[in-house]
């Protein structure tokens, strides 16, 4: 056996995305099976074309390039109003900006800087610049 095939079921709603992860079956014609069987249970019944089978070769990395999370931080635009902008989050819990489009309109953090901030009612509000990203602009 080289492969297996990862059976999922997926599906939107509202603006969510709801995934299951059903099973891993070692030929294509068991997963199609599995997906026969479940077909008729609730749920899946109302939404059959969500089912995914996905072939993956064993012993071998899928997913390679690392991975960094983006989230949402405030900075003071230029008229002193804040404004959300996207930040990668890195250790320590500090933040990288990233601001192509506006940077123009930022205030003393923009883009490549590295901030601290602080929460406030479930917001980031950066108040402190670490340090400056190389070859930012």
């Amino acid at each position: 056996m080289n492969s297996v095939f990862i059976l999922q079921h997926s599906y939107e709603s509202g603006d969510c995305d709801e995934t299951k992860f059903i099973g891993v079956y070692s030929t294509r014609l068991e997963a199609e099976s599995a997906i026969k069987r479940l077909s008729v249970k609730n749920g899946f019944k109302y939404r059959v074309d969500g089912f995914v089978i996905s072939e993956y070769e064993i012993n071998k990395d899928h997913w390679s390039e690392g991975f960094s999370t983006i989230t949402a931080i405030q900075v003071k635009a230029i008229n002193g109003e804040w404004i959300t902008v996207e930040a990668k989050c890195l250790p320590n819990e500090e933040y990288m900006i990233i601001e192509k489009y506006e940077n123009d309109k930022l205030g003393e953090f923009k883009d490549g800087d590295i901030v601290k901030c602080k929460e406030d009612a479930g917001e980031l509000y950066a108040f402190e610049k670490i340090t400056k990203r190389e070859g930012a602009k």
